[in-house]
């Protein structure tokens, strides 16, 4: 397929396209001649792989740009990075809106400030950032000067520990999830329950609250702050948002566990776990990601300008890197052969996208 046609994000709110590739856990600090990646937790340790290259699904996988390296940067690490030989130090996006945030200040050049704690504030850091990752959807707008293109498919559960004592711990509704979040309801079963969310800026963050009806304004003083996927200090009867794909990676050894032996994962659709099997052999559940509130789409988000054939502004090799027909692209979801980025994808616990649209959105 011609990429211009694949890729060609038109005026249009939406355009179907179709391409991708693969690894294992990256550094922090990559090393990328040229373009740069920064902001999703959640997606982190998956697209750092395709970006370095791993044997994890069984054969070799690389995602780059045109025989160039690309560097994708974890959401935590030190306060601050660089991008680009001999570019700007700024602060490190945390999370998928601060990712964003990032992409549009590197396009109008506006200063930045990460939400990153210790970060430099007010940072110029125009053409620094090419890619955002984001574990959920910005706002639509076809007029908008970003698109998301559909990168695969994630769900959302919740950790605690098996030596926490609240009656139907395991099992929490979403109704109940409300009620502990906007600390309506305390304790199940008599035993006082301690809700975590995760730090400003986080899509997960984002998603959760809004799939329980909880706004900023609306989250209780119970709730305490935490840095999202982090489960290796979670308490007694205490519980937290989890990405069931990087659960999933976790336990496989795609990521680093950044949890305790004794975290397990809670379910949130009644009558079916998020994942199946253990240890290597763990894999996501499809029905469990396929319920309407629970699981949820991830997206690779770039200037649209850069992907419009029709835009001065067109870059080829990019648009090539977002193409889902071809098989070392980042936003491939084909799993037919071990050579696919859909196959490494899995590793990770991430599954095709429910659409191969891309959507502009505004932030």
């Amino acid at each position: 397929m011609n990429t211009k046609k694949a890729l060609a994000l038109c005026a249009t709110v939406g355009v179907a396209i179709s391409g991708l590739v693969i690894v294992s856990p990256a550094s922090a600090e990559p090393v990328s001649n040229s373009y740069s990646i920064v902001g999703s937790d959640t997606l982190e340790d998956v697209v750092s792989a395709l970006a370095n290259g791993s044997g994890l699904s069984g054969a070799s996988v690389r995602s780059t740009a045109n025989g160039n390296s690309i560097g994708s940067f974890d959401a935590t690490g030190t306060p601050f990075i660089t991008t680009k030989s001999s570019g700007v130090r700024f602060g490190r996006p945390n999370g998928s809106g601060d990712g964003r945030t990032a992409l549009l200040r590197s396009i109008d050049g506006s200063p930045y400030t990460s939400g990153t704690v210790g970060g430099p504030a007010g940072v110029v850091i125009t053409g620094q950032v090419d890619i955002a990752r984001s574990s959920g959807s910005g706002t639509v707008d076809p007029a908008g000067s970003l698109i998301q293109v559909p990168f695969g498919r994630d769900a959302i559960a919740y950790v605690y520990d098996t030596a926490s004592t609240a009656a139907g711990i395991g099992t929490i509704d979403t109704a109940t999830m409300t009620s502990l979040y906007t600390c309506s309801v305390t304790t199940l079963g008599g035993v006082k329950v301690t809700p975590v969310i995760p730090q400003a800026g986080s899509g997960t963050r984002k998603d959760f609250m809004s799939k329980i009806g909880v706004t900023d304004s609306t989250l209780g003083s119970c709730v305490t702050v935490g840095q999202e996927h982090d489960a290796s200090d979670l308490g007694i009867n205490t519980v937290a948002p989890m990405s069931v794909s990087r659960w999933v990676a976790m336990n496989t050894g795609a990521s680093f566990p950044k949890k305790k032996d004794t975290t397990v994962l809670g379910s949130l659709v009644a009558g079916t776990t998020p994942v199946t099997g253990t240890g290597t052999a763990m894999a996501p559940v499809a029905a469990y990601y396929a319920d309407s509130r629970w699981g949820r789409d991830t997206y690779l988000v770039v200037q649209y300008a850069r992907v419009d054939p029709t835009n001065a502004a067109y870059d080829s090799t990019l648009a090539d890197l977002l193409d889902p027909t071809k098989s070392a692209s980042l936003t491939n979801s084909q799993t037919t052969f071990a050579a696919k980025a859909g196959s490494l994808k899995k590793k990770f616990g991430i599954l095709a996208p429910s659409t191969t649209t891309a959507v502009r959105i505004s932030k």
